[in-house]
């Protein structure tokens, strides 16, 4: 008797819970589809009932890592005043947590590097994303004019992937003290009043 649809979507989600994390933790090269179904509580065959290749696994993974992360991300624009909300965001992404939780942090700084090497769904879905992030974080950037907003949405976007990644590499108490730096030079660069 064949699986019904929702025993099949829960086993696949718990794929994609279980590589988003991996990845995250190891990187693309560092863990194995083997690895993956079996810390899911699976076997390796069943593993082609859900994706064609390591590559599809990873696309989706990335994708239901970076939707975990928009979930995180919205209460904080919500709460925010209008002309806050970027460096609200900023300053939710830039914390001493965040710094120390690459499991189950930003999937493209943990990512980013190897899958920018690449081709295929994995690549295609990292340069996607990174697209529509700009794309949500001008919607709330600050400035009067499109330009203004884009540059402000491009800007902090690559302040706060870049000063995650940095501080990771420094280490917890030094990356703490980056990630301050780091905030204390958006709050500057967003203050359009100057």
């Amino acid at each position: 008797m064949p699986w019904s649809k929702d025993h099949k979507r829960a086993t696949r989600g718990r794929i994609l819970e279980t590589a988003s994390t991996a990845l995250r933790a190891k990187g693309v090269a560092g863990v194995g589809v083997a690895q993956v179904m079996e810390a899911a509580g699976l076997t390796h065959g069943g593993f082609y009932a859900h994706f064609g290749s390591k590559d599809e696994l990873v696309a989706n993974a990335l994708a239901h890592a970076l939707e975990q992360s928009g979930k995180r991300i919205a209460p904080v624009i919500e709460r925010a005043p209008a002309d806050e909300k970027l460096r609200a965001v900023a300053d939710a992404y830039l914390t001493a947590d965040h710094l120390a939780d690459a499991e189950t942090g930003c999937p493209i700084v943990a990512l980013g590097s190897e899958l920018v090497r690449g081709k295929g769904p994995a690549r295609e879905a990292y340069a996607e994303h990174v697209r529509k992030r700009v794309e949500e974080l001008e919607a709330i950037a600050p400035g009067k004019t499109k330009l203004e907003r884009r540059r402000a949405a491009a800007g902090t976007y690559a302040a706060m992937i870049g000063g995650l990644l940095l501080a990771r590499a420094l280490g917890d108490a030094e990356g703490e003290k980056f990630l301050a730096q780091v905030r204390g030079f958006l709050k500057g660069s967003l203050d359009l009043s100057k």
